[in-house]
């Protein structure tokens, strides 16, 4: 995700709350629609819900945009209110278990909504061994690495959408690469030279920042 054009949106958005400007809120909807719906998508599987509980926290915030008050860090503040949100209609559905916060556990990093279309073999494998190592992290670890690696949200951004301290965000970071390498060396013992090559290309962003 392009950070200058994140800045932007915090503009935009602080045109919003400054005067209800309609359009401004628009372009801030749309603008975070994927990255909103992508990440709901992987905590849970409905995807008539996750439509619904964006709508619902843009449509609350045009109701109290006036006790709004200052936002930092707009992606993080927009993946906190979903995150909330999301935890309270389930909830609210009796579709999750009695905790004050939506269950790290269930967030898959690689489920997301795809269209229907048939993956190549070669993905199939690649998909199968990346997952092999992912699925080693706890629920909290994968959601940190698809947030910088995947969206390329800045530390402190997730730092304030998990509510957990930047400190934190860097230690999680570090301790998945160790996890995730350590799977990769167990499984180049296994898989072919030339099949690895892909998969330490598909990691080299993790292992180089």
């Amino acid at each position: 995700m392009n950070v200058e054009k994140n800045n932007n949106q915090v503009e935009v958005w602080n045109q919003f709350i400054l005067d209800g400007n309609g359009i401004a809120i628009s372009r801030v909807y749309f603008h975070y629609y994927d990255l909103l719906f992508d990440y709901g998508m992987r905590h849970v599987s409905d995807k008539q819900l996750v439509e619904d509980v964006i709508q619902d926290i843009f449509i609350n915030f045009i109701k109290v945009r006036k006790s709004i008050g200052i936002v930092k860090n707009l992606t993080g503040y927009l993946i906190s209110t979903f995150r909330r949100q999301l935890y309270l209609e389930l909830k609210k559905q009796k579709r999750t278990i009695l905790t004050d916060h939506l269950p790290e556990e269930q967030f898959d990093y690689f489920k997301g909504y795809e269209p229907d279309n048939q993956e190549a073999e070669s993905k199939e494998k690649l998909h199968t061994v990346l997952a092999e190592c992912i699925n080693k992290l706890t629920g909290k670890q994968r959601e940190i690495l698809f947030l910088r690696f995947e969206r390329e949200i800045p530390y402190e951004e997730i730092a304030e959408a998990l509510n957990i301290t930047v400190d934190s965000c860097y230690k999680s970071t570090y301790r998945s690469i160790k996890i995730i390498r350590s799977e990769v060396e167990k499984i180049r013992q296994k898989k072919p030279y030339f099949f690895l090559l892909n998969l330490f290309g598909s990691l080299h962003r993790i292992f180089k920042d």
